[in-house]
């Protein structure tokens, strides 16, 4: 390791914020970090990460309208899914938003974009999602989520199955893979993947 490009992320209230040392030299304390991509502060709760995101979106989003002079409903949903909605989406397992304002600022991208088809822009949010048939950012997350534990249950991806536990509940009701939601008390614990995701995937 070089002991000069390694910092510490202190995580959690409750976290006694020892100095650290590595090859005789104390490590720098950060408050925040970027890995792999994702922004990471010491709250887990992802403010600055959907900041970063919505801004990245926002500013292809504006080279998109300044360089085509007539985006039309079959134009502008190839543009959008190519190039703004994966700055929006990447990593979205681990850093999804929880904070209303938050989804709000991730989702008020998309309803930008919807309005650059002219004879679409006077209609509502949910009329232009259904004419350039496009979904919520909201409801991809979830959709995702689902899609993120079938892979894990049926073996399609290399992940420790140790993260997901079985109920022991018999129900004659639903499917087979249902699953124990873990006591969760902090936020962060709460929005973690195989938290959130029990209840809809049950």
């Amino acid at each position: 390791f070089n002991a000069s490009k390694c910092k510490v992320l202190h995580v959690g209230q409750k976290n006694p914020c020892c100095n650290f040392t590595l090859i005789g030299g104390q490590l720098a304390v950060a408050e925040v970090e970027r890995d792999p991509g994702i922004i990471v502060d010491g709250s887990l709760k992802f403010h600055r990460q959907a900041a970063a995101a919505a801004a990245k979106a926002n500013q292809i989003l504006g080279i998109v309208r300044r360089s085509f002079a007539n985006l039309t409903a079959q134009s502008l949903p190839l543009l959008y899914k190519s190039l703004i909605r994966p700055h929006l989406e990447y990593g979205n397992r681990i850093w999804g938003p929880m904070f209303i304002g938050d989804q709000k600022r991730i989702e008020r991208v998309q309803r930008r974009a919807t309005k650059l088809v002219t004879e679409i822009r006077s209609m509502t949010y949910s009329q232009r999602l259904k004419h350039l048939n496009l979904p919520s950012l909201t409801y991809r997350r979830l959709r995702g989520d689902m899609i993120q534990l079938y892979q894990m249950f049926h073996g399609t991806i290399d992940v420790d199955r140790n993260l997901l536990q079985l109920s022991s509940i018999g129900c004659t009701r639903g499917h087979k893979f249902k699953l124990n939601k873990p006591r969760a008390r902090s936020l962060p614990r709460r929005h973690f993947f195989t938290v959130r995701a029990v209840n809809n995937w049950n």
